[in-house]
């Protein structure tokens, strides 16, 4: 069995912020939950409007499932694989490493992602940005300089905040832990975003789409950071499901999500107005586990990447 690198493996170890014994799941004869718990992450509530769109997908998925729903906000990946793998939570969206994560770790189950009519999975950008003011002007510039650098990441599992910026930076010949001066990691794209635009850390890697939502809620400005790399389209987060749920139960489940646009158009114009990834002609789609083998693959760059145990 391979172990997890350090920086994976410090995912779970984290506390839950969330009381496990509020929500224990009791079980009809049928399989099916009397509850189903629906985790959101919490990282970026300030910016996504989480209470209203809590509010909405509970009510929709309520009515669609005719079970009781509750929303549990759940700090960072970390704490939401855990509470997963101990059956506390039953639905949650996940960005793609940390699906992958959870898929070996929790038994989730990918079941819709955002994408196009056709049926296929949308993508989003990484990035590594620096201050508007610093000196770095281009990879050449930061790989001169690696050893001087402060470099944050943003979250352990995140796709855009670690792998695809980790693998970009390894195929430029800069190993993060070795080259920089110091590596950290910021605990969101949010955090990264504006640790950068401090001058805390001189180069830091995030999701990209985030920007926009900081610059129109005014905690930014578009220019206060200066992208220097983006990385090739990374397949969009999904929804996830607890692999031991009664397979009907997850059809349905499936079924409603995929549905969100055409039965509740508010809680879709909602969901989309908080992506800055998101264009106006993106729908649900399905998919499965093995719609993110392409990006095992991807992981696979990294020596000693090795998140999935054999």
């Amino acid at each position: 069995m391979k172990r997890l690198p350090a920086y994976l493996a410090a995912l779970f170890t984290g506390a839950l912020l969330l009381s496990m014994n509020d929500c224990k799941t009791t079980h009809a004869s049928d399989g099916r939950p009397a509850v189903l718990h629906f985790a959101y992450s919490a990282q970026s509530e300030e910016l996504m409007g989480g209470g209203l769109r809590n509010k909405l997908i509970r009510e929709y998925l309520q009515k669609q499932l005719h079970i009781p729903i509750e929303v549990v906000k759940v700090e960072g990946y970390a704490s939401t694989i855990e509470a997963m793998r101990a059956e506390k939570i039953d639905i949650s969206n996940f960005g793609p490493l940390a699906y992958i994560i959870a898929a070996q770790k929790a038994g989730a189950e990918a079941i819709v992602g955002r994408g196009y009519p056709d049926g296929t999975l949308g993508g989003y950008p990484s990035v590594i940005a620096v201050p508007k003011n610093s000196p770095i002007h281009s990879i050449e510039d930061m790989k001169a300089h690696a050893k001087d650098l402060v470099f944050a990441f943003s979250d352990p599992a995140s796709t855009s905040g670690n792998l695809y910026p980790r693998v970009g930076l390894l195929q430029m010949g800069i190993n993060p832990e070795q080259d920089f001066k110091k590596v950290i990691y910021a605990g969101s794209h949010i955090a990264a975003i504006m640790t950068v635009k401090s001058g805390k850390v001189d180069v830091g890697a995030y999701q990209g789409n985030f920007t926009k939502r900081l610059v129109e809620k005014g905690k930014m400005k578009p220019d206060d950071n200066r992208v220097i790399w983006t990385s090739e389209p990374i397949p969009n987060s999904c929804y996830a499901v607890r692999k031991a749920l009664p397979e009907q139960l997850k059809k349905d489940i499936q079924a409603a999500l995929l549905a969100i646009p055409t039965k509740d158009p508010e809680l879709w114009a909602h969901l989309t107005s908080l992506q800055g990834n998101i264009n106006s002609g993106t729908v649900n789609v399905a998919v499965n586990d093995a719609t993110y083998d392409r990006l095992r693959k991807y992981a696979s760059q990294v020596k000693d990447f090795n998140f999935v145990e054999k």
